[in-house]
């Protein structure tokens, strides 16, 4: 009966988290529930990924051997219900602020503990590290935003492009001045003193006039020009 119910609720190769099958299952008790999710793994029924992460295998032998893609079990391990995003170079390119691909996941989480930095995982493909403040669903696009203007160094264009096509993005994502201010106050250090700069160039009411231009992944943009 449980596993038809998987089998319903989710895909073949989805990853599926422990507590999403304990909710599946009319037990209270932890110790009970931990005993049926090894039962169901020892016949079969469901396989181990790792630690608290299942999946359903393929029904058909040629495929038995499959495991969920490595962008699936990031998202259901580190991001799944704001508890993460996806930064790095990534993000940039999400934003066409560069043409490259990452080939790397690198996330912040808040499923690790708050000293994890650039913690690797899965044979160094996916690197993790604690966010600067925990994140929500009423925040993760701050944290986005400040992360994008983190990883600005890696852009294809120069310092005048990044601030207009942050911008750009600021107003899209309706975000407010108050509080994207506040969330960068926990960038600190001398280090991170760049992104607090950063902040401040967009959010400014008093932008010099600008002229068009196109840069170099499509965006049109204005850079400031000089008396």
């Amino acid at each position: 009966m449980l596993t038809l119910k998987l089998m319903d609720g989710f895909k073949v190769l989805e990853p599926i988290r422990k507590d999403e099958i304990e909710r599946m299952l009319p037990y209270d008790n932890h110790h009970t529930c931990n005993q049926i999710i090894s039962y169901m793994v020892s016949f079969g029924l469901i396989r181990r990924l790792e630690n608290g992460i299942y999946y359903l295998s393929s029904p058909d032998p040629r495929f038995a051997h499959l495991k969920p893609s490595l962008e699936d079990i990031v998202y259901k391990k580190y991001l799944y219900q704001y508890q993460g995003i996806r930064v790095g170079a990534y993000l940039l390119y999400k934003y066409r602020l560069t043409s490259q691909v990452s080939e790397y996941y690198e996330v912040i989480s808040n499923i690790v503990s708050k000293q994890t930095r650039s913690k690797k995982e899965f044979g160094g493909k996916v690197i993790v590290s604690s966010p600067k403040f925990t994140i929500d669903e009423t925040n993760h696009m701050y944290h986005e935003f400040l992360e994008l203007i983190r990883n600005t160094h890696m852009s294809d264009d120069g310092h005048d492009h990044q601030i207009f096509a942050l911008r750009k993005i600021f107003e899209s994502l309706t975000l407010e001045k108050e509080a994207l201010i506040r969330y960068s106050a926990y960038y600190k250090g001398n280090r991170l003193s760049s992104i607090r700069k950063v902040v401040d160039e967009v959010i400014c009411d008093d932008a010099a006039p600008e002229k068009r231009t196109v840069s170099k992944n499509g965006l049109t943009r204005e850079p400031t020009t000089k008396d």
